[in-house]
């Protein structure tokens, strides 16, 4: 027997980025760790083929565990029993299956004797050929077990960030809602969520169960939506568009630069209470897309904070908690129509600068100096450029210099610095579109600049500043509106609000001309009439919670808190006066309002406008899974060995018939081993649930009908069953080795794809 440890397949495991070729050093102990879990996991799967030769009265000549030199070994009785050098695969050399002799007609025919092999019935064969595939089951079902037993700290499958414009947003799934079910799937937590995810069918709707609380009463109630998931560019697999809950320790931002350092938020600090409400009292947030709420109420103004600092004493390493009051904000952002890496959102056709909300790591634009917070004053030849601008270039010019000009901050005072970014194309074999790795989603906030403006929405109705067209300027700098001085784009947006039915005068600045003017409409609608956005949340118009509409190209379901349902409701009620229901996220008070439906409310603008707290993330919320009860202990083994199996077949089918996911997804053995080491590091649960992961995988793998893996001995031995006798040696031998060879080349490819992922070529 011989079994090779070629790929891991399943999409869960891939959780920790590989970020540069230093970490393959690593620590020796977590190298030595997973070194030795792998032999554990090749050694039951041998032990397995290794019991049923024996009790099929099958000599044994060799149990060999890894390849090429023996590091140590001993012989009992008639079988050498070895530890190889490589610990990725293994072997059972029996009697009958290298030992032969040649007859007089020439041909190859294994030695007449009783205990080879190849000399027992069928059915024994298919005992032995099987039982190492077994061996994996039972040993991964035992070790999830252990695993649930001793507690299994994981990310909870609940919803603690939405992408705007997402097909989640889009449904109208809201933070804090726990996903039960994805079709007749239950999801335990955020791996079995992703995993749901990333291999659903590209051409269904899934349907999503979750639990969501009623603010009112507290009481949790089950609800089901359908939706689509979009492919993610970046990663080429299905998305959602959500992402794990978080607490209220920072574990990352962007400094913010109207404030001195110790007056703002810090890495480490815990988030206590917000002054928000329109009490402007301290409400205590538990986690982060509380403080998300509690920031956006105030609508782009700072915020008093109370956190708990540690403070390390620099002479005895001591660490204390100090509490004391910070500020923070949420900052404005516009959502576009289209997709929010595509389009540039707009406050009713006037589009501000790119701001960089983040830059991902070791990728172009990291290397090529861009900062998170960053604000894009030029891209090529392009002043103030737009999202769909920002794309194209890229798109059209991969491995090609592109200079760009960005706005920063030091120490308070703005900086215009010039860097050069050239886009990469990722994947080895199958290209894909050209990216830099930065985020397109945010907008500058502070500065009052015109990057463009829009005159036609995606219906084909002008917006309302499409009369300023050819009047308004880029790089144009907005100083008033009706002659009241504005000085960021919250206050250009309260000011609109408050104007919503009249014509408006807005003034600009450009490029030191005398200040200059124009007027445009503003549009009466959701959000002007009475308060909505950003602390309420619409949950029924006319008694209606969503519509069907297209989005993105596709039939989906929207709910009215998303401008799209609010508008298709709208759309059809022109004329009529319809009652629009909403809550509060702070009193938990549930309000009804009345609003007469004229035209100019179709486009329900405000509902476009969000306050989000991007330049700030925390440490991710995690939950205990633990079962003390063995019965149900080894179920859950059980359910979760079944559950990788079926995904690894699933991964497979994705990969290779819908292509939703790219083969760069799998791993190969560098790439388990840098991800087993970097678990190992984690704890001894999480490593042993790997290889309880790893065990599965190695199980659906052996077990493929392809020659020299098990599932291939497999299916030569029920073609002899059916035509009563055994394939043609030749055809054997040359089967395997074609099968060696195909081996060998998916072993170089995801081996060359781990190498060129941990030295950031893709």
């Amino acid at each position: 027997m011989f079994d090779g440890l070629m790929a891991l397949a399943t999409p869960s495991a891939d959780t920790l980025p590989l970020a540069g070729i230093l970490d393959v050093l690593g620590s020796f102990k977590n190298y030595f760790l997973i070194f030795v879990g792998f032999s554990l996991v090749i050694f039951f799967h041998e032990l397995g083929h290794f019991i049923a030769a024996k009790a099929c009265g099958v000599r044994v000549h060799k149990f060999a565990v890894g390849f090429f030199k023996e590091i140590v070994g001993f012989t009992w009785g008639e079988t050498r029993y070895s530890l190889n050098i490589l610990p990725l695969g293994g072997y059972l050399k029996m009697l009958g299956q290298e030992d032969f002799e040649v007859d007089k007609s020439q041909e190859l025919v294994v030695k007449n004797d009783p205990r080879a092999f190849t000399n027992k019935p069928v059915g024994l064969r298919m005992i032995i050929v099987s039982s190492g595939v077994i061996m994996n089951l039972i040993f991964a079902a035992i070790v999830f077990m252990i695993v649930f037993m001793m507690g299994f700290q994981t990310l909870p499958a609940e919803v603690g960030w939405i992408k705007p414009g997402s097909p989640a947003e889009q449904v109208g799934l809201r933070l804090g809602d726990r996903i039960v079910k994805v079709n007749n799937d239950r999801i335990s937590d955020q791996n079995d969520l992703r995993a749901a995810i990333v291999l659903a069918d590209p051409d269904e709707t899934l349907r999503i169960t979750y639990e969501r609380k009623d603010p009112a009463t507290g009481q949790a109630h089950l609800h089901t939506v359908t939706a689509r998931p979009e492919r993610d560019e970046e990663q080429n697999i299905l998305q959602l568009g959500v992402a794990p809950p978080m607490n209220t320790t920072v574990a990352a931002i962007i400094s913010e630069p109207a404030l001195p350092a110790d007056e703002q938020l810090q890495v480490g600090d815990e988030v206590l209470e917000v002054r928000c409400g329109k009490d402007k009292t301290f409400h205590k947030v538990d986690d982060f897309y509380e403080l998300s709420f509690a920031l956006a109420d105030l609508r782009g103004y700072f915020a008093e904070i109370k956190i708990r600092r540690p403070i390390i004493d620099p002479n005895t390493g001591e660490v204390r908690h100090d509490e004391r009051m910070v500020n923070w904000r949420a900052r404005l952002n516009l959502l576009p129509e289209g997709r929010p890496t595509e389009t540039s959102g707009h406050l009713l056709g006037l589009v501000p600068r790119v701001r960089i909300p983040h830059v991902l790591p070791g990728e172009r634009a990291e290397q090529a100096g861009f900062r998170g917070g960053d604000i894009i004053v030029r891209w090529g030849n392009q002043v103030s450029p737009r999202v769909d601008e920002i794309v194209k270039s890229v798109e059209q010019n991969p491995e090609t210099e592109i200079p760009v000009s960005v706005l920063r901050y030091r120490d308070g005072k703005p900086e215009t610095d010039r860097l050069t970014v050239r886009p990469k194309v990722p994947g080895l074999f199958a290209k894909r579109r050209p990216t830099v790795g930065i985020g397109l989603e945010a907008q500058e906030t502070d500065k009052l600049v015109i990057a463009d403006i829009i005159t036609k929405r995606l219906d084909g109705s002008e917006t309302p500043a499409a009369r300023l067209s050819g009047l308004l300027p880029r790089g144009a700098v907005i100083t008033r509106v009706n002659d009241k001085p504005v000085n960021a784009w919250s206050e250009l947006v309260e000011r609109f609000i408050e104007l919503a039915g009249t014509e408006v005068k807005i003034s600009w600045t450009h490029e030191g001309q005398p200040e200059t003017s124009g007027t445009l409409y503003i549009p009466r609608t959701l959000g002007t009439t009475f308060d909505l956005p950003p602390g309420r949340v619409i949950t029924a118009i006319d008694g209606k919670s969503g519509a069907e509409i297209e989005v993105n190209g596709r039939k989906a379901y929207v709910t009215v808190d998303q401008w799209q349902g609010a508008a298709a409701i709208l759309k059809d009620r022109v004329g009529k006066t319809v009652r629009v229901e909403f809550w509060d996220r702070f009193t938990r008070e549930f309000h009804s309002e009345e609003l007469a439906v004229v035209p100019e409310m179709v486009d329900p603008w405000p509902l476009r406008i969000q306050y989000a707290a991007n330049d700030v993330s925390t440490d991710y919320k995690r939950v205990m899974l633990r079962e003390g009860n063995p019965i149900k202990g080894i179920m859950i083994g059980m359910r979760k060995t079944y559950y990788f199996i079926v995904q690894v077949y699933v991964t497979m089918q994705r990969m290779i018939v819908t292509r939703s996911m790219g083969l760069e997804q799998i791993s190969g053995p560098v790439g388990i081993i840098k991800l087993g080491s970097d678990l190992a590091g984690v704890g001894l649960p999480v490593l042993l649930y790997f290889l309880a992961l790893i065990s599965a995988n190695l199980a659906v793998i052996n077990f493929l009908p392809l020659p020299i893996f098990d599932g291939g001995l497999f299916v030569f031995l029920i073609i002899e069953k059916i035509k009563g006798r055994p394939v043609s040696l030749k055809v054997q031998v040359v089967t395997q080795i074609i099968g060696l060879a195909l081996i060998i080349g998916i072993f170089l490819f995801v081996t060359f794809q781990d190498i060129a992922r941990l030295l950031g070529w893709t």
